[in-house]
């Protein structure tokens, strides 16, 4: 629930750096496919074994509070060190920081220590959010330009089987060895995340693109969020991520205690991500061999409110297996939108702001995602998990809506404490007629 500065729309990259190689993308990928796939096994792991030891909702909302809270500080300080030591190198460093993370979490679980728990699942997922905005901004120098959506589309692929394979498997475990397995697909995911590492490190190290002084003095972690507000697709993009990320969190959060009520079992919670993420799979796939480079306004507008309408109509429709379609219609329409906007993304920002750029645009989905994890928390356990899902549709939508106006740019320069520059550029998308706007310093 995702995410250059040249005439062509042809990323930059540092001068005398060869393209690399297609074996980079391919390790890469792969890498992606085995940690996406362990991660849902926690996802789905924790959240049943924390319902299953207290029979609260309160237990697995405060899990997932905890997976998003650190979440916006890791997208902001990964986009800022991807730029700056390289999006391969940070990413190596955070995977392995991970493994030992979720290797401890998996031994917490073990010993029923839910406190411990909790927090090893905020330290594990802040890494998770710095590694995010890295990999995003990775993917524009595997590729030359015309092969960025197709690797965003392969990306899209990979990242929606694991949501069906994860939660599947997670899903079968759980069911036929009990809770007690919990622990074991925990400590599964942390050699995951040991072998997206050692495949990164066999990559080239990843140069920095050349930048003015005015560049690098605009840097800082913070930056991102005022390119992303100057740019009406990205600040589209921003307020689709943060209204989306909320509900859907919400819905995982309560998702346990809605299985039990249409399913019959907590455990069954692993189907309706694997719906979801069959979903993701059509719609990934069928983008493989796209010729589209990015996302216009309009589309995505589209994209955005088909992903968003079926999670509001899962409260109200009372039927498990139609629930599973719903779940599937959403995750169609998210991977579309999900590809071609982090493509355009690409596209229209410069490779050595793009990290930045990516984890702004994180940050806004992460701060969805502790909105939608705190309303939750706080409403679930006394209103039950309907009504707080409507909740989290309503307030998701309004701010979903809320990006597709486009506010004057003098205030919007008041609102992000910026002047206008008498030289910036009319079209600040940098989209028509083959050019791109300058960057915002």
């Amino acid at each position: 629930m995702q995410m250059s500065n040249v005439p062509a729309a042809r990323p930059e990259r540092p001068a005398g750096r060869p393209l690399m190689r297609p074996g980079a993308a391919t390790r890469f990928v792969a890498g992606r496919a085995v940690s996406n796939c362990g991660d849902w096994l926690t996802t789905v792991a924790v959240a049943v074994a924390l319902y299953t030891l207290t029979r609260s909702l309160a237990a697995p909302a405060l899990a997932i509070l905890f997976r998003v809270a650190p979440r916006p500080v890791g997208a902001l300080a990964g986009g800022h060190l991807a730029d700056r030591f390289g999006p391969v190198p940070t990413l190596v460093v955070l995977n392995v920081s991970r493994a030992c993370i979720t290797g401890a979490l998996a031994v917490a679980l073990h010993a029923d220590a839910v406190p411990l728990v909790l927090a090893l699942l905020a330290l594990t997922q802040a890494a998770g959010g710095a590694a995010q905005p890295a990999g995003q901004a990775a993917i524009p120098r595997l590729v030359p330009a015309a092969g960025v959506a197709r690797l965003n589309a392969a990306v899209g692929t990979v990242d929606s089987a694991a949501l069906v394979v994860g939660p599947g498997i997670a899903a079968g475990l759980l069911g036929l060895l009990g809770t007690g397995s919990a622990t074991w697909l925990v400590a599964a995911d942390a050699l995951t995340f040991l072998v997206l590492a050692a495949l990164l490190a066999g990559l080239p190290r990843l140069g920095r693109a050349t930048v003015t002084e005015e560049e690098e003095g605009g840097a800082g972690p913070w930056a991102g969020i005022g390119l992303v507000m100057q740019r009406p697709f990205l600040r589209q993009l921003a307020l689709a991520q943060l209204g989306i990320f909320a509900t859907v969190t919400c819905l995982q959060a309560v998702l346990p205690a809605a299985a039990q009520q249409r399913f019959g079992s907590a455990a069954a919670a692993g189907w309706v991500y694997a719906a979801i993420g069959a979903g993701n799979v059509l719609g990934a796939v069928a983008l493989l061999r796209t010729r589209h480079r990015g996302l216009g306004s309009r589309t995505m507008a589209l994209l955005t409110l088909g992903e968003l309408v079926p999670l509001g109509a899962f409260a109200l429709v009372g039927s498990a297996w139609l629930d599973v379609g719903l779940a599937g219609l959403s995750g169609l329409a998210s991977a579309p939108y999900e590809i071609l906007a982090m493509t355009e993304m690409a596209r229209i920002v410069s490779s050595h702001r793009l990290g930045q750029a990516s984890g702004a645009v994180w940050l806004f989905g992460y701060a969805g995602m502790l909105a939608g994890g705190l309303l939750a928390a706080a409403v679930a356990p006394r209103l039950g998990w309907m009504p707080t899902l409507l909740l989290a549709w309503a307030g998701g939508s309004v701010v979903l809506v809320a990006g597709w106006l486009r506010p004057r740019r003098a205030t919007l320069a008041v609102l992000i404490g910026r002047p206008q520059s008498c030289d910036q550029h009319p079209d600040p998308e940098g989209v028509r007629a083959g050019t791109a706007a300058p960057q915002g310093s």
